[in-house]
């Protein structure tokens, strides 16, 4: 499996030649929940935090899942570099685990969040303009915990700190780098381009409900957020991404991080190219974008164990002949490698 990167130019994840050397595993991973308050709210913001360790790890059970790790272990001691994953909507802080455990056996803090009322227990926010404007305030609340409030606080680098998302997760991550979406785009967005399953299909309806189709009565009201900047984060990782919010001249201007994009060839939920390319178009600074071949939207997610990928439904299956494991320990290397050549 090999691949090639070029700035802001499309290339193919496991097709281009440039091999891509990941450092050798050094550390057990130590796995521990976290609970963050969340004012004015009083619910918190839940999530698991994972990091190396030299403790002994065992397995554990969590959900339909079985995990390798140290529970609430002491964490290796050190300066560290800190990942926070953002997951899609309707998603789970354990659907990137493997991400996380192989960047916590190579040396990183990684935490991955539970977005309150945008995940598989609770998705009442989903569809609503609140949520695009909560999902990022999430992420900076959960950095302002960690690196004052946590036990892990000492052990962060804050000058090492990036982000990983999702779908609306890669909204959130390019949202928190300086973007500044428009929510009003969406409406004229799906007026113009209806084959877009964003717009037209059942597990997105909800999502077109955040602003009224634009007429010549109503027309479309400028809807931009432009207070969500965190300049704490230093580099972002878009996975399958929500961009149209950012498809306008002067969306990105302020991006000035090192970005890298991966787009899935074959996404049904997230059309090409109002999204993933619609981001790369409007960068002003370098980034690496890359397609991975016959992916499908949801073959980010962890690869789910033949017990639970029934249950899972449409988010465990992958376009025919893909290798959702193969692909990840590829995309574990790359995204290590990117975060290596970016925040060391």
């Amino acid at each position: 499996m090999k691949v090639a990167r070029l700035l802001c130019m499309a290339c193919c994840l496991l097709v281009c030649p440039l091999a891509v050397q990941a450092a050798p595993a050094l550390f057990n991973v130590g796995l521990r929940q976290i609970s963050v308050p969340s004012p004015p709210t009083t619910s918190n913001i839940l999530g698991s935090i994972w990091f190396p360790t030299a403790e002994e790890p065992h397995s554990i059970t969590m959900g339909p899942y079985k995990l390798n790790v140290a529970k609430d272990a002491s964490i290796q001691e050190g300066r560290h570099r800190l990942v926070v994953i953002s997951h899609g909507s309707g998603g789970s802080h354990l659907g990137h685990r493997d991400t996380a455990m192989f960047l916590a056996q190579h040396g990183d803090i990684v935490v991955s969040v539970l977005h309150p009322q945008n995940n598989f227990l609770d998705n009442s926010a989903e569809g609503t303009s609140a949520n695009w404007i909560n999902r990022p305030q999430h992420i900076s609340k959960v950095l302002d915990f960690l690196l004052t409030k946590s036990r892990y606080a000492q052990y962060v680098d804050a000058d090492r700190i990036a982000i990983l998302g999702h779908s609306a997760g890669g909204y959130t991550a390019m949202t928190l780098a300086g973007g500044v979406p428009d929510l009003s785009i969406l409406g004229a967005h799906c007026r113009d381009h209806s084959d877009d399953v964003l717009c037209g299909s059942p597990d997105s309806q909800s999502l077109s409900r955040i602003t009224n189709l634009p007429t010549p009565q109503a027309p479309a009201t400028n809807q931009r957020l432009d207070n969500l900047h965190d300049p704490r984060i230093k580099a972002a990782i878009l996975l399958a991404p929500v961009g149209i919010f950012f498809n306008y001249s002067g969306s990105l201007n302020a991006v000035s991080i090192p970005i890298c994009i991966f787009r899935a060839e074959k996404d049904n939920f997230l059309h090409y190219p109002y999204h993933a390319e619609a981001i790369r178009q409007h960068l002003h600074v370098p980034c690496e974008y890359m397609v991975v071949p016959n992916a499908g939207h949801y073959s980010f997610l962890t690869p789910f164990p033949p017990e639970a990928a029934a249950r899972a439904g449409t988010v465990a299956e992958d376009p025919p002949g893909f290798d959702r494991e193969r692909f990840h320990a590829r995309l574990n290397e790359e995204i290590y490698a990117f975060l290596s050549r970016t925040l060391n």
